[in-house]
């Protein structure tokens, strides 16, 4: 798998931002989040939609390497942010375990670690 760094738009509560990101299939990003976004979050790494949204959080940039290619042919992350719901929606039960474990088996998770409360993750 090639690796391509190209500028990329993520969305945060304070507007959008370009960072350069490494783009590992298309439309699908890993990178690092800015140092004031989320400044506490202790999993800086994200794996990102074209889109701006992201699909889960790591710790360091090898997990969501590692992470970003085990899903990369789960889903044509080139497809809008609605169209991949959608389809995720209709995916079996074993599909849905298989993508879940590759993001616990990288140490990482869905969201920000703020969204686990008080605590983080």
């Amino acid at each position: 798998m090639t690796i391509t760094t190209v500028p990329h738009e993520i969305r945060t509560t304070d507007g959008p931002y370009i960072i350069q990101a490494e783009r590992l299939a298309s439309g699908l990003h890993v990178y690092e989040i800015p140092a004031g976004i989320e400044p506490a979050d202790p999993c800086r790494w994200r794996i990102g939609h074209h889109s701006g949204r992201y699909i889960a959080s790591t710790r360091d940039r090898a997990a969501a390497l590692e992470l970003a290619v085990d899903i990369a042919d789960w889903a044509d992350w080139t497809l809008d942010a609605e169209t991949l719901r959608a389809l995720r929606a209709g995916r079996d039960e074993a599909s849905i375990a298989y993508f879940l474990e590759c993001i616990r088996m990288a140490g990482g998770h869905l969201g920000a670690c703020s969204d686990y409360g008080p605590y983080g993750c």
